[in-house]
């Protein structure tokens, strides 16, 4: 399966590469979604002018966002023109953004549950009065007690350590993966066909293939864009400096896209999705063939 999943990425790697058109229109869409988010946080809201930018930003960045995910998913299932990934995005926006309404009340109801979990798991006032009252007191005892090393350090809380992993699980892995496939399905068969299979694609998301594809695609796609954002390379000039961070963050941002987009064509490669485009193409193929025996019977 290893040796499967990885041939599947790079496979999807090489042809995102080798359509430069396709990648253009998703670049395209993807750098207005990151406009809309960049002026609907920098837009002061003091004039009316600046108000009604706000506002459109407000509503660019969800419809942009699912526009960007209908046209990764319509590039997925095999939209490599330009023109033909454009006419399958606007087909497909729709039905992206329906198939989604439920996953986005799931997510809603996950980060308030999570939420309320974590308000448990938290400290009590008492124990965070305790543990500040022993530090305190160790400090006043000595000099030497008042390293950082001799402090004492608070209990570990498991409770607040699985909650934050249960929420790094849902929000990162399991909701994530549910809305690919949903979107390639919608993408791909269409929404009546998404939502009567809905169960068929919610298993197929939590397969082992699919989830190792997953977990090899965050890496290019999240962890990478993660440290190059938040590493900094130490520079003597500050001009310099300056150029290196706006060369990171362009690489961030095109590795997040190009990560994502090659995610989604590999999970598009796997299971019954190759297998249902196979199917559909056969009887075309068949059809010159059987029909001048229909004839001649007749």
């Amino acid at each position: 399966m290893t040796k499967n999943v990885l041939a599947s990425i790079f496979a999807a790697a090489r042809d995102l590469v080798r359509a430069p058109r396709a990648l253009a229109v998703l670049f395209a869409l993807y750098v207005a979604l990151i406009a809309s988010v960049f002026f609907f946080i920098t837009t002061r809201e003091a004039t009316i002018w600046q108000l009604f930018v706000t506002g459109a930003a407000a509503l660019l960045v969800p419809v942009l966002f699912f526009v960007v995910q209908a046209a990764g998913a319509s590039y997925a299932v095999g939209r490599r023109g330009a023109g033909e990934l454009l006419r399958h995005t606007a087909r497909s926006f729709p039905k992206v953004l329906a198939v989604s309404v439920p996953l986005i009340l799931l997510a809603v109801l996950s980060v308030y549950l999570l939420d309320k979990l974590q308000q448990r798991a938290q400290l009590s006032p008492e124990e965070r009065a305790s543990i500040e009252y022993a530090r305190n007191a160790q400090e006043g005892d000595g000099e030497a007690e008042s390293s950082e090393a001799s402090r004492p350090k608070p209990p570990v809380r498991w409770k607040y350590l699985f909650v934050s992993a249960l929420r790094l699980f849902v929000l990162g892995l399991l909701l994530p993966l549910a809305a690919m496939h949903l979107w390639l399905a919608a993408a791909r068969d269409g929404l009546v066909a998404a939502f009567t299979r809905f169960h068929r694609h919610i298993m197929r998301a939590f397969s082992a293939r699919s989830v190792f594809t997953y977990g090899v695609g965050m890496i290019v796609f999240a962890l990478i864009p993660y440290f190059l954002v938040t590493k900094r390379t130490p520079v003597a000039s500050n001009t310099l400096e300056l150029l290196l961070f706006g060369a990171r963050i362009f690489l961030a941002f095109s590795l997040m896209l190009f990560g994502w987009v090659m995610t989604l064509t590999a999970l598009a490669r796997t299971g019954d999705y190759a297998a249902t485009a196979a199917t559909t193409t056969a009887p075309a193929l068949d059809e010159p063939h059987t029909a001048p025996a229909t004839a001649a019977t007749s």
